[in-house]
């Protein structure tokens, strides 16, 4: 007879992780069953990778600019097939740690595919393993684009392009959010030509509005091109790559590529048993529980936007709790965005619109990057910060920001959010100089129309 558990979860991904290890913290026994890659989709195909791209550009802009500094033989050439190695290398690492440390927790781990085989009931093979209560971390899968020519060789997503650890000549990126907006980056100064298909009306459509625009501004010396309102019409393959026809608001145009690189992704939920237990999909409530009495379910395999490893993380913790007789609530208004581009950009709460859109009277303030003295010790002169607040009790609804650091100084603004802080709250802070944070209580006290460095 198989082992039973009070807590089975199916997913080794950062949700599931966090989960498990949670749960054996509150007493629980509680295993993980993982079948391929110990730190799921984030860590070895998105965000360790994609963030070394970042680092790796970080180092070129600011080679770039070191002559401004005196360091005349300063040069910015990028070699690829080091950047991959170090990829392989921290992607092993932080794999091989995780899975250490799910032992050295006192979690049970459990090597191969995990399937619901019924209610409180987990199948690996053809082993069942009962539990008093299971959590489904399965992360998400690709979804290949629709149009005519998408399965030719050439049409990738981000895991295929790592997996090729190649520099195509000519890049056309599917998309314009934060990570595709990162490996645009990334491959444009590693010499690639590189067009950014933009569904809607900009770069990064899920954040503040005034976010996409500030960055684009800065973006604008960057060796890429981004195209609004863009749709693949068709690709077809000739003797010089690809060939795309490309919808630009309205108007058809043909160019050539070597590699289209896809993002789309949606819930991994074939095969995992999901009418065992009575449901269709993954849907859950505000403590994370799915329809069907002991279930919960945490990270991409829920389904909603956007998909991130914080965002996985923080509903683990809260699911296995939940899951162990507590009523806690995951508000997704308080887990940040962001994209590792060159400036950085990062959001969290709402945007300056959402917030209208709920009905809020919306008092807003901006403190423009360009003033900052520690922005200009950086060498960056594009960028913004942007609170958000209502105008009855000056709560803060929102924080977004394109400036050097803006991944770091989010988190505080979470938490700001998140201790229901006002606008005053902030705009008295006495944050320290000269930093970019302090741009935030800058924004604030222009929100509430009593700037003081700001003209």
């Amino acid at each position: 007879m198989s082992d039973s558990f009070d807590l089975i979860i199916i997913g080794g991904g950062p949700g599931g992780v966090a989960a498990a290890i949670r749960g054996v913290q509150l007493g629980a026994k509680a295993a993980i069953v993982e079948g391929t890659h110990w730190g799921g989709f984030c860590l070895n195909r998105a965000c360790v990778p994609t963030k070394l791209f970042a680092a790796t550009l970080d180092r070129v802009k600011t080679v770039q600019t070191a002559a401004k500094m005196g360091f005349s033989k300063a040069e910015a050439v990028v070699d690829p097939a080091a950047v991959f190695k170090m990829k392989d290398e921290l992607v092993g690492y932080f794999s091989m740690g995780t899975e250490g440390l799910v032992k050295v927790k006192g979690v049970t781990p459990i090597k191969g595919k995990g399937r619901l085989a019924g209610p409180g009931r987990v199948a690996v093979g053809e082993t069942v393993y009962p539990a008093k209560a299971v959590i489904v971390a399965v992360g998400a899968q690709w979804v290949r684009p629709s149009f005519p020519g998408a399965d030719l060789e050439g049409v990738v997503n981000s895991s295929e392009f790592l997996e090729e650890g190649k520099i195509p000549a000519r890049s056309l990126i599917l998309g314009a959010g934060s990570w595709a907006m990162e490996l645009a980056q990334f491959l444009g100064v590693c010499g690639s030509q590189v067009v950014v298909a933009a569904r809607g009306r900009g770069i990064l459509p899920d954040f503040d509005q005034e976010i996409g625009q500030r960055l684009r501004g800065a973006l604008k010396n960057d060796p890429l091109t981004i195209l609004n309102s863009c749709q693949v019409v068709s690709i077809a393959g000739d003797q010089d790559g690809l060939s795309a026809v490309l919808s630009v608001k309205g108007k058809e145009e043909t160019r050539q590529f070597d590699r289209v690189i896809y993002f789309d992704r949606q819930p991994a939920l074939s095969g995992l048993g999901l009418d065992t237990v009575g449901l269709e999909d993954l849907g859950v409530d505000e403590h994370l529980a799915t329809k069907a009495p002991g279930l919960w379910a945490v990270g991409d395999a829920v389904g909603k936007q956007p998909f991130l490893s914080h965002r996985s993380s923080a509903m683990g913790i809260i699911a296995a709790e939940n899951a162990l007789g507590a009523k806690r609530i995951f508000n997704p208004d308080i887990v940040p965005r962001v994209a590792y581009t060159n400036p950085q950009a990062a959001s969290v709460g709402l945007s300056e619109d959402q917030a209208e859109e709920a009905g809020y009277e919306v008092l807003a303030g901006t403190a423009a990057i360009a003033a900052s003295p520690m922005a200009m010790i950086q060498g960056v002169s594009s960028g913004v910060v942007k609170v958000v607040g209502e105008k009855k009790y000056g709560e803060l609804l929102g924080v977004h920001i394109v400036a050097p650091f803006a991944t770091e100084i989010i988190g505080a603004a979470a938490l700001a959010i998140q201790m229901e802080a006002t606008l005053e709250d902030l705009a008295r802070s006495a944050l320290p100089h000269p930093t970019i944070a302090e741009s935030l209580s800058d924004a604030a006290r222009e929100a509430l129309g009593w700037a003081i460095y700001i003209p």
